[in-house]
């Protein structure tokens, strides 16, 4: 298990946030002061992963990377979880989400992330539960000084129409107008030890083309299918949204603005499909957009870098 972060001190937080604040406004601010974003990991700072990293999962390593890779603010991908494509940066300001795959011990994952974000000065809040076939983790962590948070979902359900297992992070840097807010009421009170749900002996496939988010979604929400020029990375897992709903990673093999125009159209039922909107950051676009008003809310968010690997999270928020 990777060693939490060393604590930094609090005027260089406080500095960073007072130059944070003013860097916002031209969209260039750092979440930490010592590892600037964007936050896609270089390919060189990328833990491999081979298919005895992933347990009884049978998927294509491709596009995942392991404990240790970096995800940006301090933060790294822990023991026992894999990083599914990289973090996916906001459009305004220095945040990300990013969707982890979790073969190794859920409650052990999600505790070494609340660690993590202790040792950066934020304030821990949350905890998991253990319901029949099903762990859920919920955290909001906040440094009330300077505002940077960190909302952590888990998810290990293993039922009829598939196996979850996946973890979402959205980080938000210091200075972040939206960051201080109150812990969410649906957050899991911290608890006695809990059970540990134990996957299947596997072999665990992904999900068919024509319903890609079968096993996390609920009856009544759409079923996404996989787009041509586009590759399904890892499983589905959580919403990176601080609120219900589920996420998708897939690798960009065709024209990245095309691909993730066409994922949107498939929620075009929720309202109009806006223009994508793109930001250029040190030679990586970031492209966005976004499907509905209130909720539900999908949105699609890519990064295309000028050489490697673009990748696309597919995100549908319920509330």
């Amino acid at each position: 298990m990777p060693a939490a972060p060393a604590p930094r001190t609090r005027a260089r937080r406080t500095l960073a946030a007072l130059v944070c604040v003013l860097a916002l406004v031209a969209g260039a601010c750092s979440g930490d002061d010592d590892e600037p974003f964007p936050a896609p990991a270089a390919e060189a700072s990328r833990t491999p992963v081979d298919g005895a990293d992933l347990g009884p999962f049978s998927l294509d390593t491709e596009g995942m990377a392991g404990p240790g890779t970096p995800l940006g603010g301090g933060l790294d991908v822990p023991e026992g979880a894999i990083l599914l494509g990289v973090p996916f940066p906001d459009l305004v300001g220095d945040g990300y989400r990013a969707l982890l795959l979790i073969p190794g011990d859920a409650v052990e994952v999600f505790s070494t992330v609340s660690e993590q974000a202790g040792g950066l000065g934020m304030d821990a809040d949350g905890g998991c539960v253990n319901v029949g076939e099903r762990v859920a983790c919920a955290g909001r962590f906040v440094d009330r000084a300077d505002g940077e948070s960190l909302t952590v979902e888990l998810t290990r359900q293993v039922a009829f129409a598939g196996v979850v297992s996946g973890m979402t992070l959205r980080y938000r840097p210091p200075g972040s107008a939206d960051a201080g807010s109150e812990p969410p009421a649906t957050a899991p009170a911290p608890t006695a030890p809990v059970p540990p749900l134990m996957l299947p002996d596997g072999p665990i496939e992904g999900p068919a083309d024509d319903d890609v988010a079968r096993a996390v979604r609920a009856p009544d929400d759409p079923a996404p299918t996989l787009e041509v020029g586009s590759r399904l990375v890892g499983l589905p897992g959580p919403c990176p949204c601080a609120g219900d709903g589920w996420s998708f990673v897939v690798e960009l093999d065709g024209v990245a603005r095309d691909v993730v125009a066409a994922y949107a159209r498939q929620f075009s039922d929720l309202g109009e499909v806006q223009d994508i909107s793109d930001q250029l950051r040190d030679e990586v676009t970031i492209l966005g957009v976004r499907v509905g008003e209130d909720s539900p809310v999908a949105e699609v968010r890519a990064v295309v870098p000028d050489s490697g690997t673009a990748y696309a999270i597919v995100t549908y928020a319920t509330g």
